[in-house]
């Protein structure tokens, strides 16, 4: 996530968004999925630290002005704060945040009320401490959603490619893994009736295969008696 530095980057990173959502929809469409449980623009708040309004705003190909780099940390960080707790379910205090970045406590409480400008070496402790990735704090809003819906797409594009590829025969796995090794495998489906599925499938196999041997023995054996 970059800072954009040319006049006219805004718009060129709002088309870039555009681009991206159309294909993040196209992706979903194969998986029977619509725009709306893709581009959530609540849940793309959450993973970008961008409000809400101006994610929705942005994936309808609108520039929703920026905010200055001070206010624009004080919204993330605000966003991760209420995110990323401790074990005990309880935020992060700005002392733990102090102690675990260098950064003294009195300058995060400054920076937490915008009421200091936060620095690029801020930025990257912050980001570090909370797991973000670098420009977390400071890329601007529509290079951050386009971000986070590009991580998106590479996340369908490997579904799209695993439904695309044909399910094993039961003949295929009876081979590979034996009638042990899969039955061993069922135990682990979740529910009984996944269970049950898989035995059906295995006696049916069997019965077919016990049924082709009978065959070809009494053909065998009509040859042998024969005149």
């Amino acid at each position: 996530m970059t800072e954009t530095s040319s006049a006219s980057g805004p718009e060129a990173a709002v088309r870039e968004l555009t681009a991206t959502a159309e294909r993040v929809i196209d992706l979903a469409a194969k998986l029977g999925r619509s725009r709306d449980e893709v581009l959530n623009a609540g849940e793309l708040h959450l993973a970008t630290g961008v409000p809400t309004a101006v994610v929705e705003s942005l994936l309808r190909g609108e520039s929703a002005g920026e905010p200055n780099r001070q206010e624009r940390f004080r919204q993330r960080l605000k966003v991760i704060q209420a995110l990323d707790v401790q074990g005990n379910k309880r935020k992060h205090s700005q002392a733990a945040i102090a102690r675990q970045t260098g950064i003294s406590r009195q300058q995060i409480n400054a920076l937490a009320n915008g009421e200091r400008k936060p620095t690029m070496d801020h930025c990257a402790l912050i980001e570090t401490f909370f797991g973000r990735p670098a420009g977390f704090l400071m890329s601007e809003d529509a290079a951050a959603v386009n971000s986070a819906l590009l991580l998106m797409e590479m996340s369908l594009l490997k579904e799209v490619a695993k439904q695309d590829q044909p399910a094993p025969t039961l003949a295929t796995m009876l081979a590979v893994h034996g009638v042990e090794g899969i039955a061993a495998r069922a135990a682990l489906l979740p529910t009984d009736d996944h269970r049950d599925r898989v035995l059906r499938m295995i006696e049916n196999l069997m019965a077919e295969s016990a049924a082709e041997t009978g065959a070809a023995r009494n053909a065998v054996a009509g040859e042998t008696s024969g005149p």
